[in-house]
């Protein structure tokens, strides 16, 4: 059983549950009445009966009164698999001329309980083929089909309802996969267009406010150190942007990401000054240990710095406690740049930690200060790690252990350029 689908999951999937419902219902009673009349053996009603009572009222019951989905979708698959086990086990086994129900077990446990579920349903199958096989072996076998004009009319029977279950579920699958396609279709044209308007507009405001300080410093007789901060911060966003739009390219294959040879130091040293705003607020102190080689490596600065290292810097500032430090190293091995940004503030639930990089999960919450999150930060920072050839881990604990302290530690590698 699939624990990672979700309850709208499940609501996508009740139309198959309320198919095979229908199904399993109509057959149970059909051959209730079958046992008495063709196949002339009235004691097997009592053993299909409570099979039927359950079938049709308990699955209903756990999911529209309890709205146990998981419960009603297991009880259905029990009791329609132990009627059709028994079915085909009354009517000949393994030369039953029903057997091939048996592969439609996977199918109706891959629907309803994905991947796990697909593999009960191959091991159901194998299990219940040994016995029918060591039974027919050992004699043992029952068989209430009594003539060949019945084999035969159980033959045709069993091949139509085949025949229509199958129909029926192809039908509703292609019919579900192009609402969903289209819906997927819809929303990435609605991401794709907020992003062209907000790379335009912010794109267009930075613009304005680049002449607007270049104005005021020109009115200026020297240029103070606040214009000059601002200026430079304003140019940072400006290559962001400009990175953003050759990123949205290079995934639509339209370009190349530009790399070329840089030094990893000089990247470092260049963002310590933002770095060190970021942690002044609550007193965080700063520790850069970086080697004396230059370290180069093939990166986009803006992307190294400002997307990369400066949101890792900025999550640890966010979860350190005031009067913290983080501890920024930088050295080379034999073929890698190893970075490591370490922190000793509150840690990363187990959680929320298996979830880090799935852009999909919720992984946003409040740092020591009430700081805000999105989540999607470190998602886009191992997406551009990956886009630089490079990896990224973190280790986090929430207490502290011999062999670590509290807090994170992220530890980038990049391959050293040539």
């Amino acid at each position: 059983m699939n624990k990672n689908f979700s309850v709208d999951d499940h609501r996508k999937r009740l139309l198959y549950m309320q198919i095979m419902y229908a199904f399993g219902a109509f057959m149970s009673v059909f051959y209730a009445f079958r046992f008495s009349g063709a196949f002339n053996s009235p004691q097997y009603t009592d053993m299909m009966a409570p099979l039927a009572v359950a079938i049709i009222l308990g699955p209903p019951s756990l999911w529209y009164y309890f709205k146990l989905y998981r419960t009603a979708a297991v009880s259905l698959l029990v009791t329609l698999i132990s009627m059709m086990i028994m079915l085909i086990y009354l009517t000949g086994g393994l030369f039953a001329p029903g057997v091939f129900w048996l592969a439609t077990i996977p199918l109706a446990t891959a629907i309803l309980f994905g991947t796990r579920g697909a593999i009960s349903g191959y091991f159901i199958i194998f299990a219940t083929c040994l016995v029918f096989w060591i039974n027919h072996k050992m004699g043992v076998a029952p068989n209430i089909i009594s003539s060949t004009d019945i084999f035969r009319e159980e033959m045709t029977l069993n091949l139509f309802a085949f025949f229509g279950f199958t129909i029926l579920t192809t039908h509703v699958y292609l019919r579900k996969e192009a609402v969903y396609t289209q819906t997927l279709r819809e929303k990435n044209n609605d991401v794709e267009n907020l992003l062209r308007v907000l790379l335009h507009d912010i794109a267009n405001t930075l613009s304005s406010m680049t002449l607007q300080l270049i104005r005021a410093k020109e009115e200026q007789s020297t240029g103070t150190v606040e214009l000059e901060k601002m200026e430079r911060a304003v140019h940072e966003i400006n290559n962001l942007l400009t990175q953003v739009r050759h990123l949205k390219s290079v995934k639509d294959g339209k370009t190349k990401l530009p790399l070329r040879p840089m030094s990893l130091a000089k990247i470092l040293s260049d963002i310590y000054e933002t770095a060190e705003s970021l942690a002044q607020p609550k007193g965080i102190k700063l520790s850069l240990e970086i080697g004396r080689e230059k370290m180069l490596v093939n990166a986009e600065k803006t992307i190294l710095g400002n997307v990369v290292l400066l949101n890792i810097i900025s999550n640890a500032v966010k979860f350190s406690h005031p009067g913290d430090r983080i501890d920024i190293r930088a050295f080379t091995n034999a073929t890698n740049v190893v970075i490591e940004i370490q922190d000793y503030g509150v840690g990363i639930p187990e959680a929320i930690q298996k979830n880090l990089f799935d852009i999909g999960s919720q992984t946003n919450r409040a740092g020591t200060q009430g700081e805000k999150g999105t989540g999607y930060g470190m998602p886009l920072v191992k997406e551009y790690i990956q886009m630089l050839g490079g990896t990224i881990t973190v280790i986090s604990r929430e207490s502290a252990t011999e062999s670590q302290p509290q807090g994170t530690i992220v530890t980038l590698k990049l391959p050293l350029a040539n």
